[in-house]
């Protein structure tokens, strides 16, 4: 079957059909293990498979997305940004969902974090079927798949001593249990007993006790041996994975031998993800260390489809960083650029248009593989910027002024209304100090020279006899060295600098033709 683009996300959805057969459904997995906030790093591997879904269903394949939280995991660290840190500590190496919420919200710490990342995901279009393993493992859904595992110990113990560079110890086991007194995996010794029997002695509390497989709520299995039991259980097809499982001998390479060797059967199709840090914010992000960027963090400053964009540009296998310094204008103008050419005709060589066409259609936050234009008209973001600012942020005045009916710069409402609210938030959160300023309401008095005063009482006079309105801004900023600076023979950076306090209270500012354009003949007036 022939792909729909170039697209990685289309290509290894025609490798799925290919490799797989045509199948009534194709299962695709993801997950994560909420023991902090769930940040933008985590959430490549989601869109990963989101895309590689849309790129089936563009070819009219049945898919089912399941989205795993591993929720029956140890809280083994206490994130530093989650309050309550005393009684977070008092729960430490019990399973997480159930560790009280922090917050006195939801059920449970992990549930918590859930429902957080959840509602972001339905914010960007992506709509998984979710599973939360601790309801999986503590009803006894898995209570065959442990009794099965525990009975190959021994091989599944060879398949890891394989890979590491010390043998595992000899009581080694492929589960790891709960205390059912204390509730922590806090255990002197663990035995499988044989049949449905388990046992263990609790360091924590002392506690000495069997469980039966089938109705204990205290067991699961290790991360090594749980990942390839669920490829089985789910029939899974394709999963991602970062880094950190892909490397030899790592957590898929060892998956791989265990479900084959268990269940008989093949690992899903696998497709390496790299991180994803942040610019301007610091680098790589950790949940448990508190030093993150969540997706609505995110969206407070990219709307949904340019978030959507942003992943959807990158190859899979690639490291990137999402800008939240002055290279979000850069961003922007580059999801402009797309956007335009994905909506014009294409060219007789369409190869780089196609690419970027289908780039778009992956963005939108509803499935589309096909356009109809045309292209939304939005404001350009550094002007929008700029322009808010002199509008004092009032997004009303600001359209009303530049944007509306009749302007040649007439924007969309609601295309206006989104990147608008986005630029003021960015403004007033992220924005370098020297991109940011607020105009004066009157005039600055100063201490300066004759030649000053003289330049600035010359700009007063040129900024009234032309009109700002239709002036071009290099047309401009040759009347203000012509008319202004060389003819009152002052100093060019002392006049910058003069014009600045007494526009915004700074030494400098935006460049400065397109600054008096933005403030307007009525303002200028009253300021210089």
């Amino acid at each position: 079957m022939k792909p729909k683009s170039s697209h990685w996300a289309d290509q290894t959805a025609t490798r799925l059909i290919a490799q797989l057969g045509d199948k009534a459904t194709y299962v695709l997995a993801s997950g994560i293990t909420p023991s902090g906030t769930v940040h933008i790093g985590n959430f490549r591997e989601v869109i990963t498979v989101d895309l590689v879904a849309r790129g089936l269903r563009s070819l009219g394949k049945e898919v089912r997305f399941v989205y795993s939280w591993d929720d029956f995991d140890t809280f083994r660290k206490v994130p530093v940004n989650l309050p309550n840190q005393d009684m977070l500590k008092e729960h430490l190496r019990k399973p997480i969902n159930r560790v009280p919420d922090p917050y006195g919200k939801e059920s449970s710490y992990a549930r918590s974090n859930e429902v957080r990342f959840e509602k972001e995901l339905a914010k960007v279009g992506i709509a998984p079927e979710f599973i939360y393993q601790a309801e999986m493992y503590e009803n006894g859904t898995y209570a065959e798949q442990m009794r099965l595992c525990l009975e190959k110990t021994a091989q599944i113990k060879a398949i890891l001593d394989k890979h590491r560079s010390s043998p595992l110890p000899d009581d080694w086991l492929p589960t790891a249990a709960y205390c059912e007194s204390c509730e922590s995996d806090d255990l002197i010794y663990q035995r499988y007993d044989g049949d449905w029997s388990y046992s263990y002695k609790c360091r924590s509390c002392g506690n000495e006790a069997s469980m039966d497989i089938r109705k204990t709520k205290n067991l699961k299995l290790n991360w090594r041996t749980d990942w390839p039991m669920r490829w089985s259980f789910e029939k899974v097809d394709f999963e991602p994975g970062g880094k950190d499982h892909s490397s030899q001998g790592g957590s898929y390479d060892t998956g791989k031998e265990i479900v084959k060797m268990i269940w008989g059967r093949e690992a899903p199709i696998y497709l390496q993800y790299d991180f994803v840090s942040i610019k301007g914010l610091g680098g790589k992000m950790s949940s448990s260390k508190g030093v993150l960027i969540t997706l609505n963090e995110a969206l407070e400053v990219y709307s949904p489809q340019m978030i959507r964009w942003i992943f959807a540009s990158q190859r899979s296998n690639h490291d990137f960083s999402i800008a939240f310094d002055e290279d979000v204008i850069r961003t922007y103008d580059e999801f402009d650029r797309s956007e335009q050419q994905a909506f014009s005709e294409p060219p007789a060589k369409a190869g780089k248009w196609q690419a970027n066409r289908r780039i778009y259609e992956l963005s939108c936050v509803k499935q589309v593989d096909e356009l109809v234009g045309p292209a939304p008209k939005r404001p350009p973001f550094r002007e929008l910027c700029n322009r808010l600012q002199v509008c004092d942020g009032d997004m009303e005045r600001c359209y009303e002024r530049f944007y509306s009916e009749g302007h040649d710069s007439f924007c969309d409402r609601d295309a206006y209304n989104e990147r608008a609210s986005l630029a003021w938030k960015w403004l007033d959160s992220h924005a370098p100090d020297e991109f940011r300023y607020k105009l004066n309401t009157s005039r600055v008095e100063l201490k300066v020279d004759d030649k000053v005063l003289a330049a600035l009482d010359a700009l007063k006079a040129l900024v009234s006899g032309v009109d700002l309105d239709e002036i071009d801004t290099k047309e401009l900023n040759q009347k203000i060295y012509d008319d202004v600076i060389r003819a009152s023979e002052v100093d060019a950076k002392d006049f910058f600098q003069a014009v600045y306090t007494r526009l915004i209270s700074r030494d400098r500012g935006p460049r400065l033709p397109g600054l008096l354009k933005e403030v307007g003949l009525e303002r200028l007036g009253k300021l210089l």
